[in-house]
């Protein structure tokens, strides 16, 4: 908003513009001055004005006239008027002065202190009421923005869940016709074994053998493949879960080495879906086995604190470990930092976990360092 302030004085005589000048002058304060009625209306149009100070007695065109022409026009029509007259003393033209869209009056001989004051009081006024305009429209301009920013957004969400129903459709349409091959190929190997007999040698042995194990790995992917896709799909039903109770059951139905030293620590209760929340804790806690089962000591640690918005699960090994810099990649689907001679996998487990937890607004990471263990984290909201 502008700070300073214009005022246009119109008056025949230009003593009085003169005079009411000088008595008005102040910083940040522009006069324009018109010595008639026509004069005076084609600066109100052209420029910007914040108060006029209007003589009632001019020749051609009075103050009324004036006014009136001032009022009829959007553009100076709010703009506040105070008429200057000898004459304002009678009762009628005061009346009349307040029809013609006056907001206040002056007699002449002006009292200067009574002037200044008046003055000051409107300006600051019609300064308030720009404000609020300016105001007015920034918020207008805002709630277009808004409108438009939620017009976008729901456009985007149109558009992002007609792409996953695509997507989840050529998932499992790659994954069906992706079966019919393995299918045959298994097929094929069995047939070719069972002719081969005890005929066949060490190297159609290991052939035959790397194509049933790879057939089952592929399969396997497929299969959670099929698990991921399906999970923007399923309904999210929370209830208080025991959490530890919960961890018990999958550390029963766990396969571990004799050698493995489970330590658990106090594992707080969540709001979550049992069954979704379930998948998590038994692919970390497994994940958290193999990946310490070389180690000679072979210890897993599984806990969690309460944060300020959120409660944090914990699972940790004393593994092999892995380089932070590729962290990021744990969470993508089929990607792993191990070989798959080194340890098994499908590379879509810790995907599955992290989508399985965003959905209950949560969020998965890991810390580590190679050959020293790593520590997989997830968050519930408290």
């Amino acid at each position: 908003m502008k700070s300073e302030v214009t005022l246009l004085l119109i008056d025949d005589k230009q003593s009085n513009v003169f005079a009411l000048e000088q008595l008005l002058e102040k910083e940040g304060r522009f006069f324009l001055t018109a010595n008639t009625g026509k004069d005076g209306l084609k600066l109100a149009l052209q420029q910007e004005v914040d108060l006029i100070i209007l003589d009632v007695q001019m020749p051609e065109m009075n103050g009324f006239e004036v006014a009136q022409v001032l009022k009829s026009n959007k553009r100076t029509r709010d703009i506040p008027i105070i008429f200057a007259s000898a004459e304002m003393k009678e009762r009628h033209s005061i009346i009349q002065g307040f029809e013609e869209g006056a907001v206040d009056y002056l007699s002449k001989p002006l009292d200067p202190e009574l002037t200044k004051a008046k003055v000051a009081v409107l300006l600051k006024i019609q300064m308030q009421k720009r404000e609020l305009e300016d105001k007015n429209k920034s918020l207008e301009a805002a709630d277009r923005r808004i409108k438009q920013l939620n017009e976008e957004l729901k456009n985007n969400l149109l558009q992002l869940e007609l792409a996953n129903k695509e997507l989840e459709s050529f998932t499992y349409s790659v994954s069906h016709d992706l079966r019919a091959p393995i299918r045959a190929l298994v097929g094929h190997a069995t047939v070719l074994n069972e002719e081969l007999g005890q005929s066949k040698n060490e190297e159609a042995t290991n052939a035959l053998t790397r194509i049933h194990y790879n057939s089952v790995k592929m399969n396997q992917m497929i299969d959670q493949l099929l698990k991921f896709s399906k999970l923007s799909r399923t309904d999210i039903n929370k209830s208080e879960v025991d959490m530890a109770a919960m961890v018990k059951t999958v550390l029963q139905d766990t396969d571990k080495t004799a050698a493995t030293k489970i330590t658990i620590e106090e594992i707080h209760p969540a709001s979550a879906d049992a069954a979704l929340i379930s998948h998590v804790w038994t692919n970390l806690i497994s994940n958290a086995i193999k990946y310490s089962g070389k180690n000679e000591n072979p210890v897993v640690e599984i806990g969690s604190r309460k944060a300020d918005q959120e409660i944090i699960y914990y699972v940790k090994d004393n593994g092999v470990g892995f380089d932070m810099q590729y962290a990021e990649k744990l969470f993508g689907v089929f990607q792993r930092l191990h070989k798959p001679t080194e340890f098994e996998g499908t590379g879509v487990g810790l995907a599955i976990v992290q989508r399985i937890v965003n959905r209950q607004g949560g969020r998965v990471w890991a810390e580590a360092k190679v050959n020293e263990g790593a520590t997989f984290f997830f968050s519930l909201p408290a």
